[in-house]
């Protein structure tokens, strides 16, 4: 045989040796692609936002023609929960929870004034357990409560937790001096808390500002 085709004999040898070599490589390539793990996603939920209340605006109890702007308040040096000056505003315990949410909204109002003048909760004790109590909030939602519960209290004998403390239920508490007027610790002698708990919302127009 002459070296020309012992030359080509090689060269055909070499370009036998590579077309297996990309033979095993592709047969490698495939297996590895119908090997590899299934990669699933999961749908990523968007969570429902929870709805918000907006702080009270004002307050009506239809039973004894009541309707006051509402004013937030805290507690006094004493710890105490603080009014408004104004004896016909009520006082929203803001650090507490808002009429609507969860637990016990409160607020308190005077019974009457300095001079004797009854102020806008001097009628709450004629309230009776079923009567409604409607809060109007800052964002046009109406919230209708029904009483539940009447109760008086001496001053000095008050259940807090009961009142402002935590609650499975929405509910508001309205609190207002009574019994027997103490000039000597100028302090009425009983505070009588009605009890009431969230029934409906719905919405109201607000009125356009002038």
């Amino acid at each position: 045989m002459s070296r020309f085709n012992l030359f080509l004999l090689f060269i055909l040898a070499g370009l036998l040796i590579f077309a297996r070599s990309d033979l095993a490589m592709e047969g490698t390539t495939t297996d590895r692609a119908q090997n590899a793990p299934a990669v699933t996603t999961t749908p990523t939920e968007t969570p429902t936002p929870t709805p918000t209340v907006a702080p009270p605006a004002s307050l009506s109890v239809p039973k004894i023609d009541v309707s006051a702007p509402i004013e937030p308040v805290g507690t006094d040096e004493n710890g105490k929960m603080q009014l408004p000056q104004d004896i016909s505003v009520v006082g929203w315990y803001e650090p507490g929870v808002k009429p609507g949410e969860l637990g016990n909204a409160v607020i308190a109002g005077h019974l009457d004034s300095a001079t004797g003048e009854g102020a806008i909760f001097y009628n709450l004790n004629t309230m009776e357990k079923g009567d409604d109590i409607v809060i109007y909030d800052q964002a046009g939602k109406k919230y209708r409560f029904t009483v539940t519960e009447k109760v008086v209290y001496p001053y000095n004998q008050v259940p807090l937790d009961k009142i402002f403390g935590k609650s499975s239920k929405k509910m508001l508490n309205l609190i207002t001096c009574t019994g027997i007027w103490n000039p000597a610790i100028k302090n009425y002698s009983h505070r009588m808390i009605i009890f009431s708990e969230l029934q409906s919302v719905s919405s109201f127009s607000l009125s356009p500002k002038p």
